[in-house]
């Protein structure tokens, strides 16, 4: 800005305007890349747990312009987050989920503060992780577009290459963070990019989060089937995910993964270390960037397995930080 070539005594001004259709072309971008008639002619119920954010001020019409009814759960702005926090979580979802199950809905969204990141819930009010939904919504964009990219973090699970695979796509694998996501979208003309945090990307509209977008992409998937947004659930390929964190240093977490690297010579250290047991079966450590925490995150195919998986590496993280 200092370096600037500022005129002192431009000949002309330029002009300021007010712009009052902001919201209306937004969603009518959404609207471009789905099938409104379609979403109209089946009227859904949905349930908008707006987490006192920002899509409070466009998810609801954006639905009333489909013709859904809607259910509203924290639905007043206020930058303090009071309903639930601005992240939508399993743990914090509750009012959400009884929403569902006592409305009859067909489905349920949860926004995060700034309303990039949804986390859906299905007709029988199970919270799904990121990865479930972001798979269903894969699954229906490649039945449009075979032949594509999809772009998603080394901490998400594999059954994004075994759907990539049936429809000729390819898979490629980021550091952990949306702006990595983003950037190889970018680089590549990806037409997909998510996280397993509940971010989702669809590059025909803009490569970055949106959970607008993604709403608006479950909506036009549910118009092309019968089947209840469960019964799909329930024919994905089995796979179990989960998370955790512990509080540590940035010299401890250096130790932790330095000592499994050791242990495990030929994991991915690119971010952190991803320890690949077997195909369907993995852990991955990495401190985060911004807390004195190191996250963990494992997947296995089944919830024993994964329980045990987790078990493992939680204790090998544990008695390292206390030696």
């Amino acid at each position: 800005y200092s370096k600037k070539n500022w005129l002192p005594q431009p000949e002309k001004w330029g002009i300021t305007n007010d712009v009052t259709k902001t919201i209306e072309i937004y969603l009518d971008g959404i609207m471009t890349h789905i099938d409104s008639n379609l979403i109209e002619s089946k009227p859904f119920k949905v349930v908008l747990d707006l987490g006192n954010g920002a899509q409070a001020v466009t998810a609801p019409n954006f639905c009333k312009k489909l013709n859904c009814e809607v259910v509203l759960v924290n639905e007043q702005v206020d930058g303090k987050f009071p309903g639930r926090g601005s992240e939508p979580t399993p743990q914090n979802l509750s009012v959400l989920s009884k929403a569902v199950l006592e409305n009859k809905a067909d489905f349920g969204i949860a926004f995060d503060g700034d309303g990039d990141r949804s986390i859906f819930c299905d007709d029988l009010g199970n919270i799904l992780t990121g990865d479930k939904s972001a798979l269903i919504l894969i699954n229906h964009i490649l039945k449009k577009n075979p032949n594509s990219l999809v772009v998603t973090c080394l901490n998400s699970g594999t059954n994004t290459e075994t759907l990539a695979e049936k429809y000729n796509s390819k898979v490629l694998r980021t550091k952990v963070g949306s702006v990595e996501v983003s950037r190889k979208m970018l680089s590549t003309n990806a037409l997909i990019g998510f996280e397993e945090n509940g971010g989702f990307m669809f590059g025909k509209h803009n490569q970055v989060r949106d959970g607008c977008m993604s709403l608006g992409l479950m909506l036009d998937f549910l118009s092309t089937t019968e089947n209840s947004l469960s019964q799909e659930i329930s024919q994905l390929p089995p796979s179990f995910t989960t998370k955790d964190k512990i509080e540590c240093s940035k010299e401890n977490a250096k130790k932790i993964i330095s000592l499994l690297k050791d242990e495990f010579p030929d994991s991915d250290t690119s971010d952190g270390i991803k320890i690949t047991l077997d195909p369907k079966n993995w852990v991955m450590i990495r401190p985060s960037g911004t807390e004195p925490i190191i996250r963990i995150y494992a997947e296995s195919t089944d919830l024993e397995n994964l329980e045990a998986l987790m078990t493992k590496f939680l204790q090998k993280v544990k008695s390292i930080i206390s030696r």
